[in-house]
């Protein structure tokens, strides 16, 4: 069997997807999975690199696909990678399918009010065999962006790494995983009070940051 892993962000290798994916791949790496990752972004450089990506896919068996959430949907790569897979005739239906999607935010409601209902949509279009998806909430704590893996965060991480360890029992038994929501982050997290706090903070940095970019997080143009 071979499993693919195609890494949505645009972060590449410094991406919370990136961790997430290949800690899944090293355990199914030994169950006996053939391996493969490719940075989608990478891949979308030159022709040839697109058609290397397509025969990759066409060759797997498991197809996973991790990515993070851009307001509330998908990156401009991953779209543009479903419009590649799409245009492109191949038999998909003996394929397994799943997305792997983090976000910033904790709730993970951002992610299963939209995104997941379009991966659905693109995995019924393509006639692949939809196997489940994990919506991860807190995506940030797991240090992508730090260049950080999953094995080098310590207890934080626990959690995560039982849940994809679940995910891979199941691929390795070819059981379906279901729609997945876990509670990966620690409960101090969800108190209301933490969490007033954590949103003034995260309002602080985007402000911020809007101000270094040149946006205006307060502007109302329409009331002008």
């Amino acid at each position: 069997m071979k499993a693919l892993l195609l890494v949505g962000s645009p972060r590449g290798k410094r991406s919370t997807s990136y961790s997430l994916g290949t800690y899944l791949l090293s355990i199914l790496q030994e169950r006996g999975f053939e391996i493969k990752t490719l940075i989608v972004k990478l891949e979308l450089a030159s022709d040839k690199k697109v058609e290397t990506m397509l025969k990759e896919v066409n060759a797997s068996d498991v197809i996973i696909l991790t990515a993070p959430l851009y307001d509330d949907s998908q990156p401009y790569i991953v779209v543009k990678l479903m419009e590649l897979i799409a245009a492109k005739e191949m038999k998909l239906d003996t394929k397994r399918f799943i997305p792997i999607i983090n976000c910033g935010f904790f709730e993970s409601v951002h992610i299963t009010a939209v995104a997941i209902s379009i991966y659905h949509q693109f995995a019924k279009t393509m006639n692949l065999r939809w196997v489940g998806s994990l919506a991860i909430g807190g995506g940030e704590m797991f240090g992508g962006a730090r260049g950080k893996l999953l094995d080098d965060l310590g207890k934080i991480a626990d959690k995560m790494k039982m849940v994809l360890f679940d995910v891979a029992e199941k691929l390795s038994s070819d059981v379906n995983i279901g729609d997945l929501v876990p509670m990966v982050f620690p409960k101090l997290f969800d108190v209301k009070l933490l969490k007033k706090g954590f949103i003034k903070m995260n309002n602080r940095s985007w402000k911020k940051q809007a101000e270094i970019n040149g946006g205006k997080v307060d502007a109302k143009p329409y009331l002008e």
